[in-house]
Parts: structure tokens; C-alpha cells; sequence
């Protein structure tokens, strides 16, 4: 009986299909990723034949959209410290997923203010060079929150930064520029801001490296835009719209390498003077009749004025 039993094993085990060996194969494959799996969450190191270079991983981790990357960093370790040195962080409704349809706006406000707060509470400050902050769906968010956010950039030594507060309600928060007496503001190459109030003085020496600068819907006065400027001498392009405290602007022959300027709809301006000698492109429109005149050289090859209500203003000129 015994040897009866085992013959039916073996031609039991022989009428096997392929399918089974690849079964196994698929168990042990998985059996061995869930391994991986609990070395991420305990924070071991995978087995030495599995492990790549730390910076392949962030490479990896940085080519993934920001919900992914986010994903990615709740289910393994190496990509949660990636996360915690991501370089460029672009935090908005779109990319964190909040822009779905049915979504009361105040709640998706409040869950988008938290969640920006808890990536960059949790970010190491190692790292970063760009950070950009769009929060024009939030009507009002707490100014400890934005100053703790760009303590955090500015510590990290932050190149490019974008902070849009909301267009409907008036410019209220005051950008801190005190965060950037410590000269940990001195790596600003690219600087875009909207409603806020913004205060540059004398005493700044950190706009050194400055390439461009945008403001939107910004309350700063002919003398501290005239006084950024003088010390801006890297800045390559300067917009300006809706800055409704500007009367003048006055662009000295230091910038050198200024080749775009554009001023919108700035109630209150009615002269624009500028001695740098290389501005290729220029822009303006509005409402109101504006004094323009270029010292030097005219390098201007593309002008466009578009001025509302002044019938006798040529809109569009185009110098070749």
C-alpha cells in the first residue's frame, strides 16, 4: 500500500502544469518585496544586492509628480528621507489634490493650509531651492503660518520662491523681510509675490544674485523699488502689475543685464524712467497716461502700449 501511495505522488507531481513553478516563483518574488517592505518601515537597510546609491533613489524620487513622490514617501523609508530633501516643492489645490468638484472652498482651504504646514514642518531644511506657495483659493491664512513657512526656505538657502496669496481680499501680510538681515536671503535669484505688503530697505544686502522679479497686486513705494533695484545689479527681468503705490519708477544704469520690463495696470503711476541700457522688451498697459522716456542707447526692440480710454495713445509699436 505504501508503495502504491507513492507511485500516485510522483505521477501526481509529474501531470503538474509549468504554471505552478511560475506561481512559486511569483510567491517568492512577492514574499521577498514584502520583505523589502518591512526593512523600509523599520529603517534597515535592504539586503546589500538590492540597495542602489541614495542619490539614484532622489533622481527616481524627484522625476515623480509631487502626490506620488508623497505616496512613495508613506510606503518606504529611502524615499520618506528623498522627501525630506526634496529640492523643489510646488504646493498647491492641483498638486496636492484638492481641486476635486463638490469640495466646500473654505474646507479645501483649511486641509490645504495643513498639509502645507505638515510637508514643510517636516522638511529637513537640507536642500531646497524652490519653493513655490500658490494659495490664491485661501482668502486669508494666518501670518504665523507664512512666516514660519519661508523661515523654513530661507534657512534652507532657497534660490527660487513663489508665494500667491489671494487676489480678492487687499494686501495685507507684510513680507518679512527681517528674515533676510541674517543673510540667509542672499541665494534669491528668482522672487514672485502677490498681495502682500513688501518693505525692502537700505540696509538689504541680498539682492545681489536677484535675476527676476515679479509683483502682483503689491504695495511698495517709488523709493524702496528704487532702492532693491540699486542693489539688484544681476536682474534680467522686472514685471510690475497692479502696484498701486508707484508713482515712479526709476531704473538706474547699474542693470545692466535688465532686458524685459512690464508695468500693468498700476493705478496711481505716470512716469517711467530708465537708464538701462539693455531692456530689449517692454510692456505697459492701464488705465492712465504715463511719461516714458529710455536715457542711453535704445535697444528697445519689441514695445507694446496699451493704454484704456486715451484715444490718442499709439497702442502698439514695434521697433526693428
Amino acid at each position: 500500500m505504501r508503495l502504491m501511495s507513492t507511485k500516485r505522488h510522483r505521477q501526481r507531481r509529474r501531470r503538474r502544469t509549468p504554471h505552478d513553478g511560475l506561481i512559486a516563483s511569483f510567491c517568492k518574488k512577492k514574499c521577498s518585496l514584502r520583505q523589502q517592505d518591512d526593512y523600509s518601515q523599520s529603517g534597515a537597510r535592504p539586503r546589500p544586492g538590492l540597495d542602489l546609491p541614495e542619490d539614484i533613489y532622489r533622481h527616481i524620487h524627484a522625476l515623480m509628480p509631487l502626490r506620488e513622490a508623497a505616496r512613495a514617501a508613506c510606503v518606504s523609508h529611502t524615499f520618506l528621507q528623498s522627501w525630506r530633501c526634496c529640492r523643489n516643492l510646488t504646493l498647491s489645490k492641483e498638486t496636492l489634490g484638492l481641486d476635486g468638484n463638490g469640495i466646500d472652498k473654505d474646507e479645501m482651504a483649511r486641509d490645504l493650509i495643513s498639509k502645507v504646514d505638515g510637508i514643510l514642518k517636516n522638511h529637513s531644511g537640507v536642500g531646497m531651492k524652490k519653493l513655490e506657495l500658490n494659495l490664491y483659493c485661501c482668502r486669508k491664512v494666518d501670518h504665523c503660518y507664512l512666516n514660519s513657512w519661508l523661515r523654513i526656505a530661507f534657512r534652507a538657502g532657497i534660490e527660487e520662491l513663489t508665494m500667491l496669496l489671494s487676489l480678492i481680499s487687499e494686501a495685507e501680510y507684510n513680507f518679512p523681510c527681517s528674515l533676510l538681515f541674517s543673510g540667509s536671503g542672499k541665494s534669491i535669484r528668482y522672487l514672485k509675490l502677490s498681495s502682500c505688503v513688501f518693505r525692502p530697505t537700505a540696509e538689504l544686502d541680498c539682492w545681489r544674485r536677484l535675476k527676476e522679479l515679479w509683483l502682483t497686486n503689491v504695495l511698495i513705494t517709488d523709493d524702496e523699488l528704487e532702492c532693491l533695484l540699486s542693489n539688484s545689479s544681476m536682474l534680467e527681468l522686472l514685471w510690475l502689475f497692479r502696484c498701486n503705490e508707484i508713482v515712479r519708477v526709476k531704473i538706474p544704469c547699474q542693470l545692466q543685464r535688465l532686458s524685459f520690463l512690464r508695468a500693468g495696470q498700476c493705478r496711481k503711476l505716470q512716469e517711467i524712467e530708465s537708464n538701462a541700457p539693455n531692456i530689449s522688451t517692454f510692456d505697459i498697459s492701464g488705465s492712465n497716461l504715463v511719461k516714458i522716456s529710455f536715457g542711453g542707447a535704445l535697444q528697445v526692440k519689441n514695445m507694446t502700449i496699451m493704454c484704456s480710454y486715451q484715444p490718442n495713445v499709439i497702442w502698439y509699436s514695434k521697433l526693428t
